[in-house]
């Protein structure tokens, strides 16, 4: 599962590099911070707040309205001699409803989806082997620009853990987005 799963992200990203390759107009990659609280929905559930930032985000344009987006996002606990790290990996395709910020730019404005696939793993620091998890979602959120290359985003969204014990958890989302042009 996790073979496809990884296979199945590396294919995703060669394509977007080569949509990305063809186009000769330069477009601005998009550099992200989200702070979050993750809801878990199973029996065990949990409430996990993360502020100031719980991930951190690349977006590269692969067309005027598309993004190909990987995220990322580490925690690690130290205490009574044990240490517990807790990461999370995702690639994400932006999808822009919303008009253009600017006129021939890539900076959009307004309502957008994100289905994404990813990794989620953490290791308790007990025993020698980690506890990895794939995971599959999508979100729907809304941009609003600040100033010329800041904009602010907020997220809803959805994600499913699957291998190493199938989970539900919803996530909220807070950002903001730097654009490099």
């Amino acid at each position: 599962m996790m073979r496809t799963l990884s296979l199945a992200t590396i294919l995703l990203a060669l394509t977007a590099v080569q949509a990305s390759a063809q186009s000769t107009a330069p477009r601005p990659i998009e550099l992200g911070m989200d702070a979050g609280v993750t809801i878990g929905l199973e029996d065990e559930a949990s409430t996990r707040i993360d502020i100031p930032v719980q991930a951190f985000r690349l977006g590269f344009p692969i067309s005027p309205r598309a993004s190909l987006e990987p995220k990322v996002g580490i925690a690690v606990v130290t205490g009574n001699d044990n240490t517990e790290t807790d990461y999370r990996a995702e690639l994400g395709l932006l999808y822009h409803f919303g008009s253009d910020r600017y006129p021939g730019a890539y900076h959009r404005a307004g309502l957008y989806v994100r289905p994404f696939v990813g990794i989620r793993g953490l290791d308790d620091g007990i025993d020698d082997d980690g506890d990895a998890s794939g995971l599959l979602g999508g979100g729907i959120g809304y941009k609003f620009p600040i100033i010329s290359r800041l904009s602010s985003r907020f997220e809803a969204n959805f994600a499913h853990y699957f291998g190493n014990g199938d989970a539900n958890e919803i996530g909220l989302l807070a950002g903001l987005s730097f654009f490099t042009r």
